[in-house]
């Protein structure tokens, strides 16, 4: 059995695997010729092939499948039944699927709020220099 931090640490680790994993399949431009193909087949696949949750969703199934993580063990000692087993990877798929998407929401909110300080930085050097009349500095008089 491993430990609580050891458990948090491989479930972060998976989480931000399948954010990457997620994150350069949905928005990657190497992955776009693969995209405009996949999106011809049928509408259904286009609405997958864009849906950051959806392949999200699939690609925690497929490290939950891999890395049979047992975020989810049994408490007992008894060793698990088959059901068992799959409801463990069913329940790590979903966990890791969840890391996922939070991953994503908070990378994406920094990035949307980079691309908000970058247009503020923009605006004001399209703008042009401040010009005042004559220097003024706090608690110093300077005459021109």
């Amino acid at each position: 059995m491993m430990s609580l931090g050891r458990t948090l640490l491989r479930y972060l680790f998976l989480a931000g695997i399948g954010h990457q994993v997620t994150y350069t399949f949905v928005e990657g431009r190497i992955f776009e010729p693969t995209r405009r193909r996949l999106s011809t087949a049928h509408p259904r696949v286009d609405e997958f092939v864009h849906c950051h949750l959806c392949v999200g969703t699939w690609i925690g199934i497929v490290l939950a499948v891999i890395y049979r993580p047992q975020l989810l063990g049994s408490v007992d000692a008894r060793p698990p039944t088959a059901a068992r087993n799959v409801a463990n990877v069913a329940g790590d798929a979903v966990l890791i699927a969840l890391g996922t998407r939070l991953w994503n929401d908070a990378l994406g909110l920094l990035r949307r709020e980079v691309q908000v300080k970058q247009t503020e930085i923009e605006a004001a050097d399209e703008s042009g220099p401040i010009e005042l009349e004559r220097a003024v500095l706090p608690g110093i008089s300077i005459r021109s």
